[in-house]
């Protein structure tokens, strides 16, 4: 189902050694509580589900808000600030990543995946290049039947820290679709032409099921 163009914030956090199974769910269900208790039109999180080796992020977290205002509204809220403030205790702080864009794509669907990859641009990459690597992620979609949404899109410049560059978001009926997505040829050769372009160091990637936490 196609939803009206939103607001979408998206965090992936790292987690630290100092993250125990009832710590990570305690973050979760701060992550739901805050669907409730802050203005905030969408959210929807969850963990990696481990297709794709240690090097992945653990714990993501997308957010879409009607307008600017709406935004900055619910960053201004305390109960925002005191979930994001515990995550931080339990995640390396230092390389959480963040982007805001327009989101124009299908909404979340229970028990789905979606993968999400952000990216930052190495110092003295240049517009040409940074078109052929939007093109590339956007070519995607034509190349992978698994994939039934694509968006790759730009970062509005918002967040104030862990600001990534570009964004790709990828949903898959399922875990073999991801899966497929992740072995296929064109992913493989789109992930090493941006490879080329950004800090690999920072890239923040992470699969993980809709709306299930």
């Amino acid at each position: 189902m196609a939803i009206s163009p939103v607001l979408r914030r998206v965090v992936l956090w790292r987690w630290n050694d100092r993250a125990t199974p009832e710590q990570r769910l305690r973050a979760k269900e701060g992550l739901a509580y805050i669907s409730y208790a802050s203005r905030v039109d969408a959210v929807d999180f969850g963990e990696d589900l481990g297709l794709a080796g240690g090097a992945n992020y653990g714990l993501a977290l997308l957010r879409d808000h009607r307008d600017k205002a709406s935004w900055d509204e619910y960053n201004r809220d305390p109960h925002h600030a005191r979930v994001g403030g515990f995550i931080d205790t339990i995640t390396h702080e230092e390389i959480t990543a963040r982007a805001d864009y327009l989101y124009k794509g299908q909404a979340s669907v229970q028990g789905r995946v979606r993968h999400l990859a952000l990216y930052f641009w190495r110092e003295g990459t240049d517009e040409r290049r940074k078109r052929d690597a939007r093109r590339a992620l956007a070519a995607l979609r034509a190349e992978c039947a698994a994939i039934y949404a694509l968006e790759a899109a730009d970062d509005l410049g918002w967040a104030k820290t862990g600001r990534a560059d570009l964004l790709l978001e990828v949903h898959f009926a399922d875990e073999h679709g991801a899966a497929a997505f992740l072995a296929h040829p064109a992913y493989r050769e789109a992930a090493e032409l941006l490879a080329g372009l950004t800090r690999v160091e920072r890239t923040a990637i992470i699969q993980h099921r809709m709306k299930t936490g």
